[in-house]
């Protein structure tokens, strides 16, 4: 009970403050901006309700309504220990059904402001004069450092008096500027494997005399604008740099594998020969070299193959796990960058069928089933070792024919010789049952 007492003081003794937006401030060049009311804007535990800064003071008010019988404005320069009484000079006043409305008027920059009802003390609206406080944009340049590739440094050159307003404790709180940079950006569309070009304004921000950004992939030039107080008059500064040359590079790959209905990162390989197309692409206006690496996985010290075209075609004639590495380089070959794809291919498989129905419904023909074969020649030869058919393509067959007319009913025998997609040659021996209606 004690304890509750003794907060229940605590809580009489303190001033009371009103909600926010007591109070209704206009005037000068333009709506007021209302700091405190935006985003990031955090006032609490200030005393301050809002803080409002005019486009000048010229004919600045404050209007505040209230039914208490006593109602005494003040301003306060550093806290609220030392305000002072407004005049009735300064204060106009339009009664209604017990309700007052009060207008003050000959606003200061740099002062607190608040109403007193019935001697309880209420929020502070602080009042700045910004045409006072105008940023001065001098310049904007960039600065590559040793890591140029990825990223650039803008040093930028520019005047601006602190924005800050007093608590009612007296703590002095600053208000920080902020500004945005924008920028031609190339970004890559992975959808239709191309650059996209756009402008990149970043969000308003606070900015010192340095700002680090990813190094951009084209030429362009750099803007600041601010300051967001500015932006809301309608009276922001703005400054260009001159045009940066970009060195950055940034590689892709784009790869379509020939005979495939469709072709991804992930999917690329299969049974060989497999025949793929990869094409290079980086921000051309930068991009000059353009060299390829196809690596065994098992050995990734030696490459296969190299090639200098921006774009290759290439025929995997092997089984196993492999990598395409592309590599471009600026012009100077200081700005590098590699990226890579990965292809697999598939263990050789031969299956030989035992029969088969010439001019039948269904197994009318002879065919294998294969996978990853790089070379082939299958031999049919009847009971007597005569030779009567030949082919060379693995996807091929024996419709049943010799010299144009069906053979008869009976066991031929088939020869396969073939080379798998490990470089082994192989022969491969199977009897063929030929089945059908005389």
């Amino acid at each position: 009970m004690k304890r509750l007492l003794i907060l229940l003081l605590i809580i009489i003794c303190l001033p009371i403050w009103l909600s926010a937006q007591s109070y209704t401030i206009s005037g000068g060049q333009g709506t007021p901006y209302v700091y405190g009311g935006h985003s990031g804007e955090n006032l609490t535990g200030t005393g301050v309700e809002r803080v409002y800064l005019l486009n000048t003071l010229a004919g600045a008010t404050i209007k505040y309504s209230s039914s208490a019988t006593i109602v005494n404005f003040y301003r306060y320069r550093n806290s609220l220990s030392d305000k002072e009484l407004i005049p009735e000079s300064d204060i106009s006043v339009i009664s209604a059904n017990g309700n007052s409305t009060y207008t003050v008027s000959h606003l200061s920059d740099g002062y607190g402001y608040l109403a007193e009802e019935n001697g309880s003390t209420k929020a502070v609206a602080w009042i700045i004069d910004y045409s006072k406080y105008l940023p001065v944009l001098s310049s904007i340049e960039t600065i590559e450092n040793e890591d140029k590739c990825d990223l650039l440094k803008l040093f930028i050159t520019k005047t601006e008096e602190n924005l800050s307003f007093y608590a009612v404790s007296g703590i002095k709180v600053n208000i920080y500027r902020k500004y945005t940079i924008s920028y031609n950006k190339l970004e890559w569309n992975e959808n239709n494997g191309t650059f996209t070009e756009s402008i990149e304004t970043t969000s308003a921000q606070e900015i010192g005399t340095e700002v680090i950004i990813d190094a951009p992939l084209t030429n362009t030039t750099f803007k600041l604008r601010g300051d967001q107080f500015a932006e809301h008059f309608n009276i922001a500064k703005e400054i260009t740099s001159a045009e940066y040359k970009a060195v950055a590079v940034e590689s892709h790959i784009v790869a379509e594998q020939e005979g495939a209905s469709e072709t991804t990162e992930s999917n690329l390989g299969g049974s060989v020969p497999v025949t793929i197309n990869f094409y290079g692409r980086a921000n051309e206006s930068v991009a000059y070299f353009y060299t390829w690496h196809i690596y065994n996985r098992e050995d990734m010290d030696n490459y296969i193959v190299r090639y200098t075209d921006k774009d290759i075609k290439y025929t995997f004639d092997r089984t196993g796990e492999f990598v395409v590495q592309l590599e471009v380089a600026d012009r100077a070959a200081v700005c590098i960058d590699t990226t890579s794809v990965s292809v697999s291919t598939e263990e050789s498989e031969l299956e030989i069928p035992n029969y088969f129905s010439p001019g039948g419904a269904t197994h009318s023909e002879f065919k294998v089933k294969y996978k990853s074969i790089i070379k082939f020649k299958a031999t049919i030869f009847n009971r007597w070792g005569v030779k009567i058919y030949q082919w060379n393509d693995p996807s091929k067959g024996w419709d049943g024919r010799h010299n144009g007319r069906y053979v008869s009913t009976g066991v031929y025998y088939c020869v396969i010789e073939y080379t798998g997609g490990d470089g082994k040659k192989r022969t491969k021996n199977s009897d063929i049952n030929v089945l059908r209606k005389n």
